[in-house]
């Protein structure tokens, strides 16, 4: 999964991004592009493998891009190119908003940021339409009429200025524009940075832009960047006191890459023994032959069974073969739709 990192100069956009990578802040002379792998926090994970005495623990992971230059102060002010193109390749963007300085309008600039991705498609399409009726006219591309069809619905959308995502195509449709890299079609997590002061009131703030929020469209988060970056510095017993004196349970930076996560529709399930535990990244609704292929291709062809113990299960019975005999293992075919948590070991023969 890769995710872009979009907002105004100044809104603690490469903050969060050195929160979630864990690092320092990059000064603003270094590359205006910068990358990170980031791993997937999931406490379920280290339970898992105290119970199996795994040598390892394996995080599912995220790409992040820290895109700089993306939205400007007022609608249409240009999207740097090479950012454009990069962005282009993510799967969600992640739009952080300045909250915290006193001098942003918050729903100004989340709205100025929607904005340039609708016109920056609106371009895209204005200049495809006609050269696609042309060639479908002259009976060139008759294969291509459906592609037409669809892209003229979404200009359509986007001359009511709204963003493509909130057009419900189908999976026939989509597959016709695919071709095309839309900046509004992707899911977008919206995180509002605050000042420290506000801590206490981000639940409040938070629910000031449930408006905004639509299941695998559009999420919210709020987060103080200059804390996180404190916490990012610090080591893990220093971190934990930390957090205890704010009275926080986790990071904000782990709740915006649990909603990121989230927001495409992606769950773990886990792999536990000797040699590792890990988590594996799939949709949610994948069946149980495809999400085995996410670990190889060959277990995916020679699939004969999954066997599945649902996470809560295999904790109470401590042990795999303690499962089976309490009978809470299953033995799963090739269409059981994998759970969120489900524990796996997969049967197959190549």
């Amino acid at each position: 999964m890769k995710i872009g990192i979009i907002g105004l100069p100044q809104s603690g956009k490469s903050a969060v991004f050195a929160a979630a990578c864990g690092k320092s802040e990059t000064p603003a002379s270094a590359t205006r592009l910068q990358r990170a792998i980031i791993q997937v926090p999931d406490e379920r994970l280290q339970v898992l493998s105290d119970l199996a005495e795994s040598k390892r623990i394996v995080n599912a992971e995220i790409e992040l891009l820290d895109a700089g230059g993306f939205s400007g102060s007022a609608k249409g002010a240009g999207v740097d190119s090479k950012a454009l193109a990069e962005l282009k390749q993510m799967d969600a963007l992640l739009l952080v908003v300045d909250s915290f300085s006193g001098t942003r309008e918050p729903d100004s600039d989340i709205q100025n940021a929607i904005d340039e991705m609708i016109l920056n498609d609106l371009a895209q399409i204005e200049s495809q339409v006609p050269k696609l009726e042309k060639v479908v006219k002259m009976g060139g591309a008759a294969d291509r009429t459906e592609e037409l069809k669809v892209l003229k619905k979404c200009l359509a959308t986007l001359e009511e200025e709204r963003p493509l995502i909130e057009l419900s195509l189908n999976d026939a449709e989509l597959k016709e524009i695919r071709g095309y890299t839309f900046l509004s079609i992707k899911p977008l997590l919206i995180v509002i940075n605050i000042a420290e002061e506000k801590l206490a009131d981000a639940t409040t703030i938070e629910s000031s832009f449930d408006s905004r929020v639509t299941p695998h469209r559009c999420e919210v988060a709020v987060i103080c960047g200059k804390i996180e970056m404190e916490l990012a510095e610090m080591e893990p017993a220093e971190r934990a006191e930390f957090l205890q004196d704010l009275g926080i349970l986790n990071p904000a930076v782990d709740v915006v890459i649990q909603k990121a996560y989230t927001l495409l529709g992606l769950i773990p399930y886990f792999t536990a023994g000797e040699m590792e535990t890990r988590a594996w990244t799939i949709r949610r609704g994948c069946v149980a032959q495809k999400a085995a292929g996410v670990i190889h291709t060959d277990i995916e062809r020679g699939f004969i069974r999954a066997e599945v113990i649902a996470y809560e299960d295999y904790v109470a019975c401590k042990t795999h073969l303690e499962a089976k005999k309490q009978g809470k293992m299953r033995l799963e075919g090739k269409e059981y739709v994998v759970q969120d948590g489900d524990v796996i070991n997969y049967r197959f023969n190549v």
